[in-house]
């Protein structure tokens, strides 16, 4: 699965989840504070050279979690590309036309969503969600449901994927062809996601009855079965995106990136 946490030896593997976190928002951050597509494709870069080495994240890998997005990354790109208003004009075609400014905005916002979703996908496999749960439990005092939640909502994504898996399957077993044509293509999609969110509801109420019935939430306080320690080189990577995210955000302010 693509979305599932996959333990491994790496570095990024080996430091304390809230550790992650923190750079993990500090790389959200800069992606917001970067309004140019040269600044952006510099940090996908970096986040995408940080996921090779420090995640073991092979680069195919990464290619292969961010396909899903061109479908969404493409048509944002056109409309920005064409809606956003310039001065120095790079093609025109009647009331349509491009601008350099329009297509640096467009570059910069596609490519805002690629960093954000690799930082994040990279987060997720590299991040068991029971030492996440733990982490925010014991460290941060987050209240355990809440903690809980987040650790289910990363369990469901690769249930949910695993789900549009066997979907797929069962209707080419079936003797299904694959749709021709936009009405046949939507109507494809539209069963398709039908299917999911049905399968989706009915494990959530699965999953509740269980915990209904093991006395979850019944008590203030929970135990686990391992204790989540932060890590040496965790603190110190957190502490060192920080300075690196603030240095960076001032000298964005100097250049203008």
């Amino acid at each position: 699965m693509i979305l599932s946490y996959q333990g491994g030896g790496s570095p990024l593997h080996r430091i304390d989840p809230l550790s992650k976190l923190v750079v993990l928002l500090c790389i959200a951050v800069l992606t917001m504070r970067l309004h140019t597509s040269a600044g952006q494709a510099l940090l996908l870069l970096a986040a995408s050279f940080m996921a090779r080495t420090a995640g073991g994240v092979s680069w195919r890998r990464q290619w292969k979690a961010m396909a899903f997005l061109i479908g969404f990354a493409v048509p944002y790109f056109v409309l920005t590309l064409l809606t956003v208003p310039g001065s120095h004009t790079i093609w025109q075609f009647g009331v349509l036309h491009v601008t350099t400014e329009g297509a640096d905005a467009a570059g910069s916002v596609t490519l805002r969503m690629f960093t954000v979703f690799l930082s994040s996908f990279v987060y997720m496999v590299t991040t068991d969600p029971g030492d996440l749960v733990t982490a925010l439990t014991r460290r941060m005092k987050v209240p355990y449901r809440f903690a809980f939640g987040i650790s289910m909502a990363l369990t469901f994504l690769p249930l949910l994927q695993e789900e549009g898996r066997s979907i797929s399957a069962a209707h080419q077993v079936r003797g299904g062809a694959p749709p021709k044509g936009i009405k046949q293509r939507v109507g494809w999609w539209k069963v398709f996601v039908s299917a999911i969110l049905h399968n989706a509801v009915r494990r959530i109420q699965q999953t509740a009855g269980a915990m209904e019935a093991k006395g979850f939430s019944a008590y203030p306080e929970r135990t686990f079965l391992r204790e989540q320690q932060p890590s040496a080189a965790g603190q110190i990577m957190a502490v060192g995106a920080v300075l690196i995210t603030a240095a960076l955000w001032w000298y964005i302010h100097i250049v203008n990136l």
